[in-house]
């Protein structure tokens, strides 16, 4: 059931519906389902919950604002259960009315510790009871996942997060109002966008509810009241952001920062994304073309995953966000599931964007789940990725592809999965060279070439801390930035490679990377030059 005809599909007989809405918007939400339950279906609107002590009638003020006016005709007995109370309350009650019922799911949810049986009969009873009547029932809450049963006789609709367009329209609109607020006060107010800052502003704030944007410019205004009165201009753009990832790290959703360090080597996977760089510009969307899903990337430990990932936002010029799906797991029955939900609708209403989940064979592994909330939450994830056309590309990273579950790592699941494996030769010269040029260490390309033929097990994180150790090394020795060869080929024995520590789990990987896209182009074994093995004696 689609938001907009969510009317249509009450005044058709369907007596009951769900409604999932994020916190922030409930009282808008609420006041839009006032309205037009008075302009479609002529009717009245209730509100109930357990929080509150009694029926309030939904009203809407002379200045357009809710207002919630209690019922004085419901009289619960201190002794009756609330609930099954107001269902009493609304089969008996004579007349027409649209009654809103927050937060009750957890009693008819799915797998939910708190069903009641009892009160999903009840539920029932209702919906076939009040098909012939003009009174009607709206579920209101977060993670709404109805009991099988109920299923199939109540349709469910969400609210969509805002789309640019809408939050434009919003900003418009409200910066309007604040500036009328500031005149009857005698404030000054000056609004100091161009359209092109205007639109930069929207996008910058998707991801957030209308409420949350509300909240975020009276925020900006009370901070920014001054002498002078209060001045709206493009430096509202990094804050917004700034107040946008406070609110998403608390959902376990993290606005990556870009990388600032490039990946060596990986040359396939490199011009893999080149080519498919184009396809999130405008003029691929007009043209229809299909929208890049994703990637799986696979491999050791420490050859440079996480950062890929960051650079594969870079290299798209997206913006990247991280989903840490071990920080949603949640105590309560279908908390879990709702907060996954929540961060890929998120990332929805942000797109086109990276969707970065590392190691993700952790958190959906399965191990030791009982509950299946690792199987929901890898159904949620799947069910996006097939569905989700708005230009979210997600990447995956992953050290152990045989804990993956099939489902996600089966063929045309993603674009591709990629195997990273340990560098070649030129790629660890490459590696090598860019960790040093941190430090501003240069060093001659013979002396890195002599290094990567002895660091054949080498990982990238490994080649890193090779190079922080010589350059720690040389520094300790009044040598800053002066790294020789023997430097190198000293802290090149104190470091013991996981290749070696761990020989089997790599090569375990290395038999499941012939069914994946390699990373790298092969490199032939070459016969090491008397000019390499003489310069790996220098000082």
């Amino acid at each position: 059931m689609n938001l907009n005809n969510i009317f249509a599909t009450l005044d058709s007989q369907i007596p009951i519906v769900a409604l999932e809405v994020l916190s922030p918007e409930e009282a808008t939400i609420i006041q839009w389902l006032t309205t037009q339950a008075q302009e479609k279906l002529e009717s009245p609107v209730f509100f109930w919950n357990l929080g509150v002590s009694g029926l309030e009638q939904c009203l809407i003020a002379d200045d357009g604002g809710l207002v919630f006016k209690p019922v004085p005709e419901y009289k619960r007995p201190a002794h009756v259960d609330p609930l099954l109370f107001v269902f009493d309350y609304i089969n008996n009650f004579d007349g027409v009315g649209v009654f809103i019922l927050g937060d009750i799911h957890p009693f008819v949810g799915k797998n939910s510790p708190q069903l009641s049986w009892e009160i999903l009969t009840r539920t029932k009873n209702l919906y076939h009871r009040l098909k012939p009547t003009e009174k009607r029932i709206i579920f209101l809450g977060q993670n709404i996942e109805l009991h099988e049963s109920l299923v199939r006789l109540i349709p469910f609709a969400e609210v969509p997060l805002p789309t640019v367009e809408q939050v434009q329209e919003h900003l418009y609109s409200y910066l309007n109002y604040l500036s009328e607020s500031a005149t009857e006060q005698d404030v000054p107010f000056r609004v100091l966008l161009t359209t092109e800052e205007r639109e930069s502003l929207s996008r910058a704030a998707l991801g957030l509810t209308l409420e949350e944007i509300s909240d975020f410019l009276r925020l900006t205004v009370k901070e920014r009241l001054s002498s002078n009165g209060i001045t709206i201009d493009r430096t509202v753009t990094p804050l917004v952001v700034k107040y946008k990832t406070r609110l998403l790290a608390q959902m376990g959703i993290e606005l990556g920062k870009p990388a600032t360090i490039p990946f060596g080597g990986l040359d396939l996977l490199h011009d893999w994304l080149i080519r498919r760089r184009r396809l999130f510009t405008q003029q691929a969307r007009s043209l229809n073309l299909p929208q890049p899903k994703g990637v799986l990337l696979a491999g050791p430990p420490g050859t440079g995953k996480t950062l890929i990932a960051k650079n594969i936002a870079s290299i798209l010029n997206l913006p990247l966000l991280q989903l840490d799906i071990a920080s949603m797991l949640g105590s309560l029955v279908g908390e879990s599931e709702g907060n996954v939900r929540r961060a890929l609708k998120t990332a929805e209403a942000i797109a086109p964007c990276v969707l970065w989940i590392d190691e993700i064979e952790k958190a959906l592994s399965g191990s030791g789940d009982t509950s299946g909330v690792s199987q929901r939450i890898l159904g949620n994830i799947l069910t996006f990725m097939s569905e989700c056309t708005a230009g979210v590309f997600v990447v995956t990273t992953c050290n152990d592809p045989e804990a993956l579950p099939t489902e996600l790592k089966r063929k045309g699941r993603f674009d591709e999965n990629f195997f990273v494996d340990l560098p070649t030769a030129p790629e660890r010269v490459q590696i090598l060279k860019i960790h040093l040029e941190r430090f501003a260490i240069q060093v001659q390309q013979e002396y890195l070439e002599a290094i990567a033929e002895n660091t054949s097990k080498f990982s990238g994180a490994e080649l890193e801390t090779l190079a922080a150790e010589a350059a720690l090394l040389a520094f300790d020795e009044d040598r800053p930035q002066q790294v020789s060869l023997g430097d190198l080929e000293a802290c090149c024995q104190s470091i013991t490679p996981l290749a070696v520590q761990d020989a089997a789990s790599v090569e375990r990987m290395r038999s499941w990377a012939k069914v994946a896209r390699p990373a790298s182009s092969t490199v032939a074994q070459t016969t090491k030059s008397l000019k390499t093995a003489r310069f790996r004696n220098m000082n």
